[in-house]
């Protein structure tokens, strides 16, 4: 049984997602993907609602998530979900997006330890995209409180607008105890096209939001400008 917290937000909070100076490089990715801010600390883990606004750049949108401190290690940093609060709960953001463009989303995986069922899903989607599903299998990753045995998940969409929205929702119908969500972070994918245009968006930190086709990411500006220089041919140096 999870044990809650009973701090409560007093003050709401509208996120905006802040773009980098050059129109170039205007895609920042998702703000606080690993779930690290809000209007005050969970402790141990506290309850968020439909609605909730403590959690710093997300919407709460349906049922109940938990906010995760302490109660069980995160991916990264020390902070993550349970995507079932009280019930089945999801999440949203709002992205700028360019339209045409494809973006590629990773994120981390696991699952509530004190839960009955084998099999805990999860559904990722983006407004005129597909939606995906992805589970994590406890039958066969028997993870616990101390190692939660957080896996790598990779979901793309292609932009048919200048704002996306990219949402999270739990697949466990019932309970309290529901798959667990970290390090959500998102890039755009580079172009195999002239490097006149999109070369260009390698520069002012532009790289560190882009991956290439094959969801790559860039260790820094020149591995992302010989990538549009060679029309492709040479991929992204970081492996996802």
């Amino acid at each position: 049984m999870k044990r809650r917290s009973t701090v409560s937000a007093a003050i709401a909070v509208v996120a905006s997602l802040v773009l980098a100076g050059s129109a170039l490089a205007a895609f920042a990715g998702a703000t606080n993907g690993s779930f690290e801010t809000g209007t005050n600390d969970p402790g141990a883990l506290e309850q968020l609602n439909a609605g909730s606004a403590v959690l710093t750049g997300w919407t709460i949108t349906t049922g109940s998530i938990d906010w995760i401190g302490t109660y069980w290690p995160a991916a990264g940093g020390s902070k993550s979900l349970d995507m079932n609060g009280v019930a089945p709960g999801a999440i949203s953001q709002v992205l700028a997006t360019t339209i045409g463009k494809t973006y590629v989303v990773t994120f981390a995986l696991s699952a509530n330890p004190a839960g009955p069922v084998a099999s805990y899903a999860l559904t990722v989607g983006a407004t005129g995209a597909t939606s995906q599903p992805y589970s994590f299998d406890r039958a066969v990753n028997a993870n616990t409180l101390s190692n939660m045995m957080w896996q790598a998940k990779q979901y793309s969409f292609k932009a048919t607008s200048a704002t996306t929205t990219l949402s999270f929702a739990s697949g466990v119908t019932a309970g309290a105890n529901g798959p667990a969500l970290d390090n959500v972070v998102v890039k755009e994918t580079g172009s195999s096209g002239s490097a006149g245009s999109t070369g260009a968006a390698c520069k002012s930190g532009g790289w560190q939001t882009m991956v290439d086709k094959a969801g790559n990411d860039f260790k820094n500006q020149g591995d992302c400008v010989s990538h549009f220089a060679s029309k492709g041919k040479n991929p992204g140096a970081v492996k996802p």
